[in-house]
């Protein structure tokens, strides 16, 4: 008979620690040690030995024994997920504003800031935009940095693989500056994760908004610039350099443009808003050559791809289902097979709250390690 030496008894706990932990993590309700037992397949006496580390290491949650009122017998202790021990975040940073989102961590919001109007273009600018929201943000939860597991930025850029800017025609004074290595070495406490914020709202949407389940998606990020993000078998596409989805770089496309055929020949954007809600036929002439440009765009990506949905997410959600009748009419001629298209369910959210996901993926794959 084999038996097993120490590091076999030490792998087999950990095993059976994660077995625990996973089981917890996903019910949002406390457990018993029988119910645990008979979830997990384990003695009791494993068990109980899984939930004292956990609980030791800050994991679990014990609550008061509680007793069936029926007579004698031991008090039933209950254990759960120590969900808010600590925090994740996720920062949608642009050029014009940031947002801050912290939440517990399964993802639920605790809290969230916005400050928006504002002019970030150098580097420095950034640094201190994204400082500013994070500690407001956090003082608004009643939390301190370093309760803070992971922090997940996105950004207008090519992100590579090692999490620093690869190019960005947006705000290019931000990668001379070294913004993401300047941003690593404030927030020490946490893990820092950087992203593109096109790929950040992607999997937003598939987490928490109008394409979860989906396996396959593309998420159109549309606003005074267009962008995509990409999800194939449930998982974010990335490409090579961190470029998949940037569509937009081609200027048959038409993405670069179409933003402006909201306000030309004169006027802005909230003028054809108003004017496609009285039926003004100059302002829906407008929403449909912004429709016809893009759909090209998205027509090529669905012709590559063959998604189940692509979500329209981004500035573009104003307007509505009223943008999208066209572009459903308009990428329908240019593919060959039909493709919903929905509206972003989370709108101006969709970045921070995908960088709560990316966190929240941080949390269970490494730091927990039970995904």
């Amino acid at each position: 008979m084999h038996e097993l030496d120490g590091s076999e008894v030490s792998t087999l706990r950990w095993i059976n620690e994660r077995a625990v932990l996973r089981l917890l993590f996903a019910s949002d309700r406390a457990h018993s040690v029988a119910e645990i037992a008979a979830e997990c397949a384990l003695s009791r006496p494993t068990v109980e030995g899984a939930l004292a580390q956990l609980v030791g290491d800050g994991w679990l949650l014990e609550s008061e024994p509680q007793t069936s009122g029926r007579g004698a017998g031991r008090p039933a202790k209950y254990y759960a997920f120590a969900d808010r021990a600590k925090l994740i975040m996720g920062v949608d940073l642009g050029p014009h504003g940031v947002v801050c989102t912290v939440a517990t961590l399964r993802g639920e919001v605790v809290a969230t800031t916005r400050i928006p109007d504002l002019e970030i273009q150098t580097g420095q600018q950034a640094f201190e935009a994204l400082a500013d929201a994070v500690s407001a943000a956090l003082a608004q939860s009643g939390r301190a940095e370093e309760d803070v597991i992971a922090l997940t930025v996105g950004l207008p850029a090519i992100v590579d693989e090692k999490g620093d800017i690869a190019l960005t025609v947006v705000v290019p004074e931000w990668r001379a500056f070294g913004l993401p290595q300047r941003i690593r070495a404030r927030f020490t406490s946490m893990h820092v994760i950087f992203e593109n914020d096109a790929n950040l709202a992607t999997v937003g949407e598939h987490a928490w908004g109008s394409a979860v389940g989906a396996r396959s998606m593309v998420n159109v990020l549309v606003g005074h610039r267009v962008g995509a993000g990409i999800i194939v078998d449930g998982r974010l596409t990335r490409g090579v350099h961190g470029a998949a989805g940037e569509i937009g770089a081609l200027p048959a496309a038409r993405w670069e443009s179409a933003y402006r055929r909201l306000t030309d020949p004169t006027g802005t954007v909230q003028d054809t808003l108003d004017g496609i809600t009285d039926e003004d036929p100059e302002a829906l002439r407008r929403l449909d050559k912004f429709a016809e440009d893009l759909a090209r765009g998205i027509a090529a990506l669905c012709l590559v791809l063959d998604p189940e949905v692509v979500i329209i997410g981004g500035g573009s959600t104003h307007f509505g289902e009223r943008l999208i009748e066209p572009l459903q009419a308009a990428v329908a001629t240019l593919t060959l097979f039909p493709v919903e298209l929905r509206i972003s369910a989370l709108g101006p959210s969709a970045v921070a709250l995908g960088g709560v996901a990316m966190s929240r993926d941080h949390l269970t794959h490494t730091v927990l390690q039970i995904a």
